[in-house]
C-alpha cells in the first residue's frame, strides 16, 4: 500500500510540474495569435481607407464610396496628416503606428472603437477627401445631364452623372424607378445609352438612380431637348449642361500635353497623365485615349490649368496616348500622340498553397492543433494568407473562423495553431500576393476530426499527448529508435524520451501519422 501510495503521489507531483510548464505555454500561444490577428485588421483597415480614398481623388469632386472596416480593439487615437491613414493601437506592451499613404489631402473623421463600421469617403470641391462613419441613407442625386436645350445634331447620347455610386434607368413616361424600361450602361458615378439617329423635334425623358445601399431617387431628373436641323444654330447644343445658358460658339478646344514626355518609359505601371485645355466656352468632358482606345473621361474639367488621369495597372509594352476634349457646345479637339513604354509585367498568377499537415480525414486526440502549409510565387511575394476553418461540433453548434496569418515567407513552412472544440471540421489556406492584382490562390480542402473538447483532457505527460499536440494521431513507446521504426514504418521519434516514463525498457516516444 505504502507504495501505491508514493507512486501515485509521485504522478500527482509530475502532473503538476507539467501543467506549471504547459499552461503558460499555451497562454503565450494564444495571446500571440490575437497580437497578429489585431495587427492584421488595423493593416487591413489604413489600406482598404487609403485605397478609397485613392479612388475617388482620380474621379474628381463630388464623388462618393462607401467601405466596410472592423477596427481591433486597443485603438488609441488616429491621424489624416501629411496623405497618410495612421491609427496608433496599444501593442506589444506600448503604442504602435500602422499607415497607408494616399495621393490625396485627407480630412474628416475615422472611429476608434473596435468592432465593423461603415465609412463615407468622398471627394470635396476643396480638393480633399473627406471620412466620415456614415450609415447611407440619402438617395443618389443626378447633378448633371445631357444633352439639353436646342442641339443641331441627331446622334443621341444620353448622360447622367451621379453623387456617388448607382445604377441608372430612364424612361419616357416619369414613373417609379423600378417600372423604367430601359437601363443606362455604368454603374460608377457616369451612365450614358446611345440612342442612335433621332428625328427633329423636342424629347423629354426621365431617370432615376439606385446606390448600393438600396436608396432611389423620390423625384426623377429630367432631360429635355430639341432638335432642329443643321445649320440653323440652337442655344444649348452638344450636352450643355442643365443649368448653362452659353452662346454658342463653333471654335473647337486646344488640348496639350504635358507628362509624361513623349517616349517616357514607366518602371512601376502607375502612370499620371497630365494636360492642360482651352476654349472660349466651358469644357463638357475630357477623354483619355490609350492605343485608340477611350480609357477615362472626366466630367470636372477646368480650363488653363494642369488636368491629370491616373492609370494603374498598365501591364508591358509600348503605348500611344493623347486627350481630346468637348467643350459644351459639342465642339471637340484632340491633342497630339505620344509614345510611352511600360517595363514592368503585371501579375496574373494566383499563389500555389499546399497543405502540409494534418493530412486529409485525420483524427486527433489533443484539441490544440497547428495546421501548416507552404506557399510559393513566381513572380510576386505574399501579402497574407487565410486559414478557412468550417466545422460541425458535437454539442450541436457550428464555427465559421477565418484566420490570417502575416507575414508569410515563401517555400517555407508556415504553421497556424487553433485550438478546436470536439467536432467535425473542413479547412482550406488561401493566400494573396503583394502584386497589382492582389491575385488570391486557395490549397484544397481537407476535413479533420478532433476528439477532445480545450479543458476535457490535458495528457501532454504522455507520448499520445505530445504526438497529438504535434499533429499526429497518437504515441506509443518503445526502448529504442529501432524499435520505433518496427513498431510503425512512418513512425516519427523526437529527441528526448521526456514522455516515455517507463525507464531503460521504454525510453523512446514513437509518433504515429
Amino acid at each position: 500500500m505504502e507504495n501505491k501510495a508514493q507512486i501515485s503521489t509521485e504522478y500527482m507531483v509530475i502532473m503538476g510540474i507539467v501543467f506549471l510548464i504547459t499552461i503558460p505555454v499555451l497562454y503565450y500561444s494564444m495571446g500571440e495569435s490575437s497580437i497578429h490577428i489585431k495587427l492584421n485588421q488595423a493593416d487591413d483597415t489604413v489600406s482598404t481607407l487609403a485605397r478609397a480614398a485613392d479612388t475617388v481623388y482620380s474621379i474628381g469632386p463630388g464623388s462618393r464610396k462607401y467601405v466596410s472596416i472592423n477596427l481591433p480593439g486597443g485603438i488609441q487615437s488616429y491621424s489624416l496628416e501629411n496623405k497618410t491613414v495612421l491609427i496608433k493601437m496599444y501593442i506589444f506592451g506600448g503604442v504602435s503606428d500602422v499607415f497607408s499613404a494616399t495621393k490625396a489631402d485627407l480630412s474628416g473623421i475615422i472611429p476608434i472603437s473596435d468592432g465593423p463600421h461603415r465609412i463615407r469617403v468622398e471627394m470635396l470641391e476643396s480638393g480633399y477627401v473627406q471620412f466620415g462613419e456614415a450609415n447611407d441613407t440619402s438617395p443618389p442625386s443626378v447633378v448633371w445631364a445631357s444633352p439639353s436645350g436646342t442641339i443641331n445634331y441627331n446622334g443621341i447620347v444620353l448622360r447622367a452623372n451621379t453623387n456617388e455610386y448607382s445604377a441608372c434607368r430612364y424612361d419616357e413616361t416619369d414613373v417609379s424607378y423600378l417600372s423604367m424600361s430601359q437601363p443606362f450602361v455604368g454603374s460608377a458615378l457616369t451612365h450614358e445609352r446611345d440612342l442612335g439617329i433621332l428625328g427633329n423635334g423636342t424629347y423629354t425623358f426621365f431617370v432615376r438612380c439606385q446606390d448600393p445601399s438600396g436608396n432611389v431617387m423620390d423625384y426623377s431628373s429630367i432631360i429635355n431637348f430639341t432638335i432642329v436641323p443643321p445649320g440653323t444654330g440652337g442655344n444649348g447644343t452638344n450636352g450643355t449642361p442643365q443649368g448653362t445658358n452659353e452662346t454658342y460658339e463653333p471654335y473647337a478646344p486646344l488640348v496639350y500635353l504635358i507628362s509624361p514626355p513623349d517616349y517616357y518609359i514607366d518602371n512601376d505601371s502607375i502612370s499620371l497623365f497630365q494636360y492642360n485645355v482651352t476654349d472660349n466656352s466651358s469644357i463638357l468632358y475630357c477623354q483619355l485615349i490609350i492605343n485608340n482606345t477611350v480609357d477615362q473621361y472626366s466630367f470636372n474639367v477646368l480650363k488653363n490649368t494642369p488636368q491629370n488621369f491616373t492609370k494603374l495597372g498598365i501591364d508591358y509594352g509600348d503605348y500611344v496616348w493623347n486627350v481630346n476634349c468637348s467643350d459644351v457646345h459639342g465642339n471637340r479637339n484632340s491633342s497630339e500622340i505620344w509614345n510611352f513604354k511600360v517595363n514592368y509585367t503585371q501579375d496574373y498568377g494566383a499563389p500555389i498553397v499546399s497543405l502540409v499537415s494534418p493530412a486529409d480525414n485525420a483524427v486527433r486526440n489533443y484539441w490544440l492543433t497547428g495546421f501548416s502549409y507552404n506557399v510559393t510565387d513566381i513572380t510576386s511575394g505574399i501579402s497574407y494568407c487565410d486559414l478557412h476553418m468550417g466545422g460541425i461540433l458535437d454539442d450541436g453548434g457550428s464555427v465559421d473562423w477565418n484566420i490570417r496569418d502575416s507575414p508569410v515567407t515563401e517555400n517555407q513552412l508556415e504553421n497556424i495553431i487553433m485550438p478546436l472544440f470536439k467536432g467535425n471540421y473542413t479547412w482550406n489556406v488561401s493566400c494573396t500576393d503583394n502584386s497589382y492584382n492582389a491575385n488570391e490562390g486557395y490549397s484544397l480542402s481537407r476535413n479533420i476530426r478532433i476528439n477532445i473538447t480545450a479543458g476535457e483532457d490535458a495528457f501532454l505527460d504522455s507520448c499520445a499527448g505530445y504526438c497529438g499536440y504535434h499533429g499526429f494521431s497518437d504515441g506509443a513507446c518503445e526502448n529504442n529508435p529501432t524499435k520505433c521504426k518496427n513498431y510503425c514504418s512512418n513512425c516519427y521519434y523526437p529527441d528526448g524520451n521526456q514522455y516515455c516514463l517507463g525507464g531503460e525498457e521504454s525510453d523512446t516516444c514513437c509518433c504515429i501519422p
